[in-house]
């Protein structure tokens, strides 16, 4: 009798110790280190941002002219839960190009630099956006004839965008 009494209770507590272990496993799969944005100051995040921008519009060639930012700031949520901040920037360009060969180069620039990317279904011309990477939070490329548009939202950082 004490024996099957003493087995029962190794088995529950065996079986509580997994339990009380699974949410503990599972939160640290949830965001593994590998998926976890380096921790990235203001100004890093901004460059960065800016450079992003700057390789597209580069490429697409023209004049662009920014329409918000790069200085303009947004609140976001850190990976730790609190509150942070990230740059945003919009800039454009009135002038021509060809948007579909436009749009699918720069899908290819941002896969090669290791971003999802979506095209969105919009009648003016294609809309596509990356996301992921290592130099921003996201980036997208409105080639509308007539009107291009390129906005990034840098990686988020420790600030207040209210204070920026």
């Amino acid at each position: 009798m004490i024996v099957a009494t003493t087995t029962v209770l190794r088995t529950r507590a065996s079986t509580m110790m997994v339990l009380a272990a699974v949410p503990v496993l599972a939160g640290c799969s949830a965001n593994p280190p590998e998926h976890r944005g380096p921790a990235v100051t203001a100004e890093t995040a901004k460059q960065k941002m800016i450079d992003a921008v700057d390789t597209v519009t580069g490429r697409l060639g023209g004049t662009w002219t920014p329409r918000t930012g790069p200085d303009y700031a947004e609140s976001c949520e850190l990976e730790t839960g609190d509150e942070g901040a990230n740059w945003v920037y919009l800039t454009g360009r009135a002038d021509g190009g060809d948007p579909e060969p436009d749009a699918a180069a720069t899908r290819h620039l941002w896969k090669s630099q290791g971003m999802t990317v979506e095209r969105w279904a919009d009648p003016d011309g294609p809309a596509i956006v990356g996301r992921g990477g290592d130099s921003v939070d996201s980036i997208s490329l409105y080639a509308f004839p007539g009107n291009y548009t390129v906005q990034a939202v840098s990686l988020c950082f420790r600030g207040d965008a209210d204070r920026l």
